[in-house]
């Protein structure tokens, strides 16, 4: 009779503790306090969208950059279409070496890497690459313009986890989601309006701080090692490549993909990204430029740490991207 009495009295002390608690970290948000309302604390950036409805703070863009009502932005210098074209006609043209088209994120339209192939004087390399895009946004962009390159070089190059963004409506922006209905990708959001509102939505938020908290402890604090929706990202990739490798075939190009890391991937543990796609390209025959492992055998080859390979804006330094684009250039060779 006194443990049932005891057990009572542990239970209410433990639901009082959870009530005031709760109370404080509805107060902080109702408060709009920064220093606690911070999404890191609460959710997972590669798995939740409340992660990054709470980072109120937009990307900023270079004069550069302008909207655009499917990729949500794009460079002035590229022309992509606002629309896709559902019907487009076959140039009879040879195959040509000369043009090859970039599509990509932050590595790919990164100076260093556009610095190194300003430098080949009998290939034209048009870069569509943005910052921030993920890899449905790169998909988009060869979506848009592939029938403009035909009988081309066609180079994708991602970090592995802009997979990741293609599960969400908004990051720093709004943007385009792929939504899976009717045993179909459909694809939503579009065109974009960047004037939408995020409306606020109350959480538990005790119980999303504990279980964040304890997905970071079993792996290692490290968020990207945390599998959440594994499965759907999967589809997705399998989606826009197999897309891809359609309109490829229709438009007589010759795909190359070029995958980069984190630093993390090279002095921890490779997520399961890497082993998923790498599979998955092998399989398909896909050319495949694998950064990590031409970097570590770089850094074995020429006693070079992986540390030396990275920029204080954490990707890839010229010297990295300098192995990376030689690989291009034996691909390249060899077509």
């Amino acid at each position: 009779m006194n443990r049932i009495k005891l057990l009572k009295k542990v239970f209410l002390i433990v639901l009082a503790y959870v009530f005031i608690f709760e109370l404080l970290f509805q107060s902080f948000f109702f408060f709009d306090l920064k220093f606690i309302k911070n999404p890191d604390l609460f959710y997972n950036g590669y798995c939740d969208q409340r992660y990054w409805n709470l980072k109120n703070n937009e990307l900023k863009f270079d004069e550069n950059v302008q909207v655009h009502p499917i990729l949500s932005y794009k460079k002035k210098e590229s022309f992509i279409p606002n629309k896709f074209k559902l019907e487009s006609k076959i140039e009879t043209s040879e195959f040509s070496k000369k043009e090859v088209f970039l599509y990509g994120s932050s590595y790919i339209n990164h100076k260093d890497l556009k610095n190194i192939t300003g430098k080949f004087k009998d290939i034209d390399f048009t870069n569509y690459g943005l910052a921030s895009y993920g890899l449905d946004q790169i998909y988009l962009s060869y979506k848009l313009t592939a029938h403009l390159n035909q009988n081309k070089i066609i180079v994708f190059g991602f970090l592995l986890e802009d997979l990741d963004r293609s599960l969400f409506s908004k990051r720093e922006y709004q943007k385009a989601q792929f939504v899976f209905q009717d045993n179909k990708f459909k694809l939503k959001n579009i065109p974009i309006d960047h004037n939408v509102k995020v409306e606020k939505v109350n959480d538990f938020y005790l119980f999303k701080f504990l279980r964040n908290f304890y997905q970071l402890s079993i792996n290692d604090f490290d968020s990207r090692l945390i599998k959440c929706k594994v499965d759907k990202k999967k589809r997705l990739f399998e989606y826009y490549f197999n897309q891809i490798q359609k309109d490829a075939k229709k438009f007589n190009q010759e795909i190359i993909v070029i995958t980069f890391n984190l630093k993390e991937d090279f002095i921890k543990n490779t997520s399961w990204r890497y082993n998923f796609i790498t599979s998955y390209l092998e399989k398909n025959n896909i050319n495949h430029i694998d950064s990590l492992g031409i970097l570590k055998k770089e850094s074995v080859q020429n006693d070079e740490k992986i540390e030396s390979y990275f920029g204080f804006d954490a990707h890839n330094n010229e010297k990295s991207f300098n192995y990376i684009i030689n690989e291009f250039i034996k691909i390249y060779k060899a077509i």
